[in-house]
C-alpha cells in the first residue's frame, strides 16, 4: 500500500515547507506549520548542528581496515537518524501502522488510504492462493503481482516465501540460538553492534526504547550472523535490513534465517556489499553509471564529464541499505517486495527513477557545489507512486546487468 505523501497534504492546509525528521527517523523536506517558535528554533539547531541527511562517501576503492569498514556509516548517522528533539516531538503524536512516529496529517492520510483505496478481496484471494500452490507459481505471475505489491497481511508468509528462509529454524533446529549465545571473537565487535542499535529506525516505536525488546532482537540477529559469517562480521548499515524484515517477518528465529538470505543466496548477495573493501558496493557502482550511460546520456555527461561527481559521492545508502535508510516505510516495503523477487534490477531502476524524476534540474545547475547539494536530496519529497511508475518505464534486460557486472569483474584491481 502506498500511502498519498504527506507533503501535499499538509500543503493544502497552508504550510510551508520546513525541515523535520520523517518517519524513518532521518531527517527531510517535508511541509510542517511554521507557527511554532520552538519549532523554527529546532529547525535552525538541526541545520547548524548537520542533520540534513548528508552522506558521506566512504573511500570504496581501497580496502578499509577493521575500523573503517565497521564505522562506513558513522560519520552521518549519528546525525541525520537522530531522534526527534524535544521541542520538535510535540508534532508527532501518532504512529503509523509500521510503528513509526508521525505527524496527525501523515497519520490522517494513512487511515484514508487504507479506508479508501485497500486492495480488493479478489486480489487478497489471489496472493491467498498463490501461497498455498508456491511450488506451481510461475515466475512472470509473480513477479507481476509483486511489483503492483504484496498485500501487508501476507508479506510475512511471503517474503519468506521469496527468500526460501521459510521453514528454515525446522530444518537447523537450535542453530540460531546456538550462533547468538556464541560469543564474538572481537569484543570490538560486540561494542560496534550494540553502539548501532540507537541509531537503527530511532522513530520506530519497537527500536526506540534503549535496550528495549526490539533493540535486543536486533542484537541477537547481528551478532548470531556475525558468528554465521565470520568472514562478513558486522558492519554499519546491516541493521537497516535485519530491521526491516523484523518488522515484517516479525519472528525472530524466522527473521534470522530471512536475514542470513538475504545476505548470503546469490540473488541478493548483501554479503558482498558489506564485506572488506565493498566488492558488490563498487560494482553496483559499475553497472548504475553504465545504465545512467544508456538510459539518460545527458545527464551522464553532465554527471561524468563536465562535473566528475561518482555515484558514491550520493547513492551509498541506496545501495547498502536497499533504500531502507531513506524512505517511508510503506514505499520501502514495496520497494522489497519487488528486490526479493527480482534481485537487484528493481534496486537499479529505484535509483535511475529518482535521477529521471530529477534530470532536467540536475542539467541545469552549473557547479559541484550545486549538483552534490542536489544529489544528495534527491530522494526527498518524492512521491511513492510516481517513483513506482518512472522506475518500472524503465527498462533493461537482466542479461545486460550481468554482462555489465562481469565487466567490473574482469577488470584488473
Amino acid at each position: 500500500m502506498i500511502l498519498p505523501h504527506a507533503e501535499e497534504v499538509e500543503l493544502r492546509r497552508g504550510s510551508s515547507p520546513g525541515t523535520i525528521t520523517s518517519t524513518t527517523g532521518r531527517v527531510n523536506r517535508v511541509a510542517v506549520a511554521t507557527s511554532s517558535e520552538e519549532n523554527q528554533q529546532a529547525v535552525s539547531q538541526d541545520r547548524r548542528e548537520g542533520r540534513d541527511g548528508a552522506v558521506k562517501c566512504p573511500t570504496t576503492s581501497a580496502s578499509p581496515g577493521p575500523s573503517s569498514k565497521k564505522d562506513c556509516f558513522q560519520a552521518t548517522a549519528a546525525h541525520s537518524r537522530c531522534p526527534l528533539s524535544a521541542p520538535r516531538r510535540a508534532a508527532y503524536e501518532f504512529h503509523d501502522m509500521f510503528g513509526f512516529l508521525v505527524t496527525e496529517a501523515e497519520k490522517a492520510a494513512e487511515d484514508y488510504e487504507r479506508r479508501n483505496n485497500g486492495y480488493s478481496r479478489a486480489y487478497l484471494d489471489k496472493w491467498q492462493y498463490m501461497i498455498t500452490h508456491w511450488a506451481s507459481v510461475k515466475q512472470d505471475t509473480l513477479k507481476r503481482y509483486c511489483r503492483r505489491g504484496v498485500p501487508q497481511p501476507k508479506r510475512r508468509t511471503v517474503w519468506q516465501h521469496l527468500l526460501q528462509s521459510w521453514g528454515m529454524k525446522d530444518r537447523c533446529p537450535g542453530e540460531y540460538m546456538r550462533l547468538h549465545s556464541q560469543p564474538l571473537d572481537s569484543n570490538d565487535l560486540a561494542d560496534v553492534i550494540a553502539r548501532d542499535l540507537d541509531r537503527t529506525f530511532p522513530t520506530n516505536r519497537l527500536f526506540s526504547m534503549k535496550s528495549g525488546q526490539g533493540q535486543q532482537m536486533l542484537c541477537r540477529i547481528l551478532h548470531a550472523y556475525a558468528n554465521y559469517n565470520p568472514g562478513v562480521g558486522y558492519c554499519q548499515g546491516m541493521g537497516f535490513l535485519a530491521a526491516t524484515l523484523i518488522l515484517q517477518v516479525e519472528e525472530e528465529e524466522d527473521v534470522f534465517w530471512a536475514f542470513v538470505a538475504v545476505m548470503e543466496n546469490t540473488k541478493y548477495n548483501m554479503k558482498a556489499v558489506f564485506a572488506p573493501s565493498f566488492p558488490h558496493l563498487q560494482c553496483a557502482f559499475h553497472v548504475f553509471e553504465a545504465l545512467m550511460r544508456q538510459k539518460m546520456p545527458k545527464l551522464y555527461a553532465h554527471l561524468h564529464d563536465r562535473h566528475p561527481i561518482p555515484p558514491c559521492f550520493y547513492a551509498v545508502h541506496w545501495f547498502m541499505t536497499v533504500f531502507t535508510y531513506y524512505f517511508n516505510f510503506g514505499l520501502v516495503s514495496r520497494i522489497w517486495d519487488m528486490f526479493l523477487c527480482e534481485g537487484w534490477k528493481p534496486v537499479y531502476r529505484i535509483a535511475l527513477a529518482l535521477l529521471k524524476i530529477e534530470e532536467r534540474r540536475l542539467l541545469s545547475l552549473n557547479t559541484d557545489t550545486e549538483l552534490l547539494l542536489a544529489l544528495k536530496g534527491i530522494q526527498e519529497s518524492k512521491r511513492p507512486v510516481e517513483l513506482l511508475k518512472t522506475a518500472l518505464k524503465i527498462r533493461f534486460k537482466s542479461a545486460y546487468v550481468n554482462q555489465l557486472m562481469d565487466e567490473y569483474h574482469a577488470q584488473p584491481r
